[in-house]
């Protein structure tokens, strides 16, 4: 267990090595845009969360899946970490899987497109038989291959709602779905001074 995370851990080392190959000199942290007379941070984090169904191979029906990621970005490569829940019902979970992945992110004033894909990380438990056919937990963890689209449309610059689609694939179990989420950026910087929507 201890060499997969730590090859996990050199993977995204590796990652973000890579990444660094942009000229820094073209990267300004603090570049702005203007839209309806506000300020916004170009290269900005986010927040998504949300709620949706999918299937799972190792079980009898859908299961009901609830997630929580947050999206940074390193000069300008995009990063993802989060977790979901999954069970047959909501907040009913027999299965905790978490994920640390890279990003392509197009972000626009009215929706934000990203993808990501990494390594991932389940925690799960299945109802498996005796051999007098009384139940017993069987509990599971296994490291895994996770990637996700993620569609948003912006109500507002920084508040917006959209759909996901996603998957894991272990040498335990595999799983695919989609969820309604719910998108939270920190781009907001302020009012713009002196900002005429229609200029004469």
């Amino acid at each position: 267990m201890l060499k997969k995370i730590a090859f996990i851990f050199l993977l995204f080392e590796a990652v973000m090595a890579f990444s660094q190959k942009d000229s820094v000199v073209k990267f300004n942290r603090k570049e702005e845009i203007v839209y309806d007379g506000k300020r916004y941070r170009k290269y900005n984090n986010y927040l998504t969360f949300g709620f949706g169904k999918g299937f799972v191979d190792v079980r009898r029906i859908d299961q009901n899946f609830i997630n929580a990621d947050f999206q940074f970005h390193l000069q300008k490569q995009y990063f993802q970490v989060g977790l979901y829940m999954s069970g047959d019902d909501f907040l009913r979970n027999n299965n905790i899987q978490g994920h640390v992945c890279y990003g392509y992110r197009i972000e626009k004033n009215k929706f934000n497109l990203a993808g990501f894909a990494g390594p991932s990380y389940s925690y799960f438990v299945l109802t498996k038989y005796d051999k007098a056919g009384d139940p017993y937990p069987e509990i599971n963890n296994v490291i895994g291959a996770y990637a996700s689209v993620q569609a948003i449309y912006k109500l507002k610059y920084d508040v917006g709602i959209g759909i996901e689609i996603f998957g894991d694939i272990s040498g335990l179990q595999k799983m695919a779905g989609g969820r309604i989420i719910f998108y939270f950026s920190g781009a907001y910087r302020g009012i713009k001074r002196g900002y005429k929507a229609n200029p004469k």
